[in-house]
């Protein structure tokens, strides 16, 4: 698995599983997640995502978890998480 699913599955399952509904680090993940994919060029590097990004990597977590590659690599985190 590359590294860069590997982190975006990783961060999923964090914000799945670990962060506990905190909000600030469901954000936090989700900011990495864009950032590890490059998926902004306006990224603020602050940590921060505007509303209209934030729906953006809502669809891209979406998506990810909807492919059988995607599905296999949250899994993968899971076990090494436990």
């Amino acid at each position: 698995m590359s590294s860069t699913i590997h982190d975006v599955a990783d961060h999923i399952d964090r914000i799945d599983r670990r962060h506990g509904g905190k909000e600030n680090l469901i954000l936090d993940s989700k900011w990495r997640i864009a950032s590890v994919l490059d998926m902004f060029l306006d990224l603020n590097p602050n940590g921060t995502l505007t509303p209209e990004q934030l729906a953006k990597v809502d669809a891209y977590i979406a998506r990810f978890k909807s492919t059988p590659a995607g599905s296999d690599a949250i899994m993968q985190c899971q076990r090494r998480a436990s």
